[in-house]
């Protein structure tokens, strides 16, 4: 039986304007995907009419589609490109941002893996499309969890249970492999989490679909398995690999590729740059997508991933060298990490207070919350995705504490991290005019304080 949504997801759709030109033309005849699927079809007709009947009337009048719409209970981000209608809907309570980067986060997933939209729908059949955007949806919301999704943050191990040797190991095996022709860069996860990344934290996310491979497979592996098999990806790459590799093909945005060709990795060789790998998508989509390799080498829980341009997979000599120079030290990592971390899920341990960490460098959140349960939880959320919320809004704020008649939050930030704190079961002595005891004034010092155990300084 398949897990119950989560409480902020309502809705996703994909609509074809194109499709419903006159007043004759049914709305079904638009819609490409819609989820869930079990919603009645009168049902998905009238919200998807709806929602592009105001996407078309903005667009005519301001020139531009909304980015959001608000309803008294819901909201729901747009992302219009051509002809081409983009919309998740989410409970209000959800902060706008959010809504956005979580539909950002859907749809470069499947312009990822499938290339532009109109020419996926030339190609494919819409019942085979709309299983890969089930696979996309039920990731989004399996690797969202409450923090992680105000953020937009990855998820990824934890540094402080693992040898820092290790995440050295790691970050040399990457290295190592720019050093092969064709490699532009590349990461490491286990278990689904982020071990090393070269990635930007955008590609990153999408190569992390692989979490969930060990039990039932995921698009990466269908991909694989049409290449083995004679479906359409038998003309990208060798028809033998080594063994637990895989390679499919991957769209990039140009200005994506453009910033892994000019990493600057003084040893990397690079091949010539083949225009033919270029697509054009004309007005429906965005303006290029480049199309590379993606190489994929798993080792029990372990997950080598590496973004390379398509010469590599021509060759199956380079192919064999990839995979030989990492194959022992990957063999390496793999043992030592199951033997450092725990095999169960992580629990969280009690604490009197709660805290949230985000480096907005590496795109990574650190945090004692992982399990939310109580009121007092929902509040410190809450108040976190406010406060957050308020930081993007207010570029200059640096420090923002939030109450209510229960709990105070405080949360403060610079240009390269953001941290949040909430004193748990501390009497709140709010009595709306200046109080000495008021619990929300000792509340920065005992942030200071007590993120020092964890390794942050907010001095």
């Amino acid at each position: 039986m398949a897990a119950a949504p989560p409480a902020w997801w309502r809705c996703f759709f994909l609509y074809d304007a194109a499709k419903v030109r006159g007043e004759g033309d049914p709305t079904r005849a638009g819609i490409c995907c819609f989820h869930p699927r079990q919603a009645p079809r009168d049902e998905q007709e009238l919200l998807c009419g709806q929602i592009a009947g105001v996407a078309r009337c903005a667009l005519e009048i301001s020139g531009s589609p909304p980015g959001l719409i608000r309803l008294r209970r819901l909201k729901f981000a747009l992302e219009a490109q051509g002809t081409y209608l983009w919309v998740l809907g989410c409970t209000a309570d959800l902060s706008d941002l959010s809504c956005r980067r979580l539909l950002e986060r859907l749809v470069g997933l499947f312009r990822f893996y499938n290339g532009p939209a109109s020419r996926a729908y030339l190609d494919r059949s819409p019942e085979d499309l709309d299983r890969e955007w089930e696979l996309y949806v039920n990731h989004l919301q399996q690797s969202s969890s409450d923090l992680h999704r105000i953020f937009n943050s990855l998820w990824a191990l934890d540094k402080t249970k693992v040898d820092p040797l290790l995440l050295l190991k790691a970050a040399l095996i990457l290295q190592s492999c720019q050093r092969s022709r064709h490699v532009l860069a590349g990461c490491i996860l286990y278990r689904g989490l982020v071990v090393s990344t070269q990635l930007p934290p955008e590609l990153t996310a999408r190569v992390l679909l692989q979490k969930g491979t060990e039990d039932g497979g995921s698009g990466m592996e269908k991909g694989a398995a049409q290449l083995k098999e004679g479906g359409s990806l038998t003309t990208f790459g060798p028809t033998s690999l080594p063994p637990g590799v895989c390679v499919i093909p991957v769209y990039l945005l140009e200005d994506e590729a453009t910033a892994l060709r000019e990493l600057p990795v003084e040893w990397m060789t690079k091949g010539s740059q083949s225009k033919d790998s270029e697509i054009p998508t004309g007005g429906a989509d965005v303006a290029h997508l480049v199309r590379m390799a993606l190489y994929i080498h798993h080792i029990r829980g372990l997950v080598l991933v590496l973004l390379a341009e398509e010469p590599l997979v021509s060759s199956a000599d380079l192919m064999e060298d990839v995979y030989h120079s990492s194959l022992a030290s990957l063999n390496g990592l793999e043992v030592h990490l199951a033997e450092t971390l725990p095999k169960g899920p992580l629990t969280s341990s009690r604490s009197t207070y709660n805290f949230a960490h985000y480096d907005a460098v590496q795109n990574i959140l650190t945090t004692n919350v992982l399990q939310t349960t109580s009121p007092e939880d929902q509040l410190f959320l809450q108040a976190t995705g406010l406060i957050h919320a308020t930081f993007e809004q207010l570029p200059t704020a640096s420090e923002l504490t939030l109450r209510n008649a229960a709990t105070a939050v405080y949360g403060c930030r610079n240009t390269i991290q953001e941290s949040y704190y909430q004193q748990r079961g501390s009497p709140p002595y709010n009595s709306g005019v200046p109080n000495p005891r008021d619990s929300i004034v000792g509340l920065p010092g005992k942030a200071r304080l007590k993120l020092l155990k964890h390794g942050v300084n907010l001095l």
